[in-house]
């Protein structure tokens, strides 16, 4: 591996641990704000490391943000956490999917999709899915898992794309 592939590499771990410490501060540190705040920075932070750093890095973040909250008691039911880790591929790799199609509007049906994707899986896996694990899924649980999905991932990946527009300037300058 040259120098340049080296940097890059560097670049990339980095930006991926940044992003990921980013995701787990608003799991951690908005969590008194509970599923209106936190739902919303964690979609649009996984939208930004789906941008910025690519679909990979984004789904480890995805796959480790709910392993975290489960083992710091944010997300009291371990069966549910894989679920929340597919679901959180499923945005990553849906946006990445569209992103770079449709010319400018790309991402933004990148974000509709994926946020529609995202809340669906979940709306069914909490219904029909984690009951055969869960012999009783509390109801706050399945109405976290409904409706609100699709808006935190909407407003999270709203707002990835619009900060995402004006990092890419200073991105770009950095990878010089």
């Amino acid at each position: 591996m040259n120098s340049n592939e080296r940097n890059k590499t560097m670049l990339t771990l980095t930006r991926t641990a940044v992003l990921l410490s980013l995701a787990l501060i608003f799991q951690v540190g908005f969590n008194q704000f509970a599923q209106p705040a936190v739902g919303p920075l964690v979609n649009m932070t996984l939208i930004i490391a789906a941008i910025v750093v690519g679909p990979i890095s984004a789904v480890i973040i995805g796959c480790l943000t709910p392993l975290v909250a489960f083992f710091l008691g944010i997300m009291p039911l371990l069966p549910v956490v894989p679920f929340i880790m597919i679901a959180n591929t499923l945005l990553v790799l849906t946006f990445s999917l569209f992103k770079g199609k449709f010319h400018k509007f790309g991402a933004w049906i990148g974000v509709v999709l994926a946020a529609v994707v995202k809340a669906s899986f979940l709306a069914i896996s909490i219904r029909y899915l984690v009951v055969l694990f869960v012999e009783k899924v509390p109801p706050k649980l399945i109405a976290a898992f409904s409706l609100p999905q699709l808006y935190t991932a909407l407003i999270g990946g709203v707002l990835a794309v619009i900060i995402a527009h004006y990092l890419s300037g200073y991105l770009k300058n950095q990878e010089k």
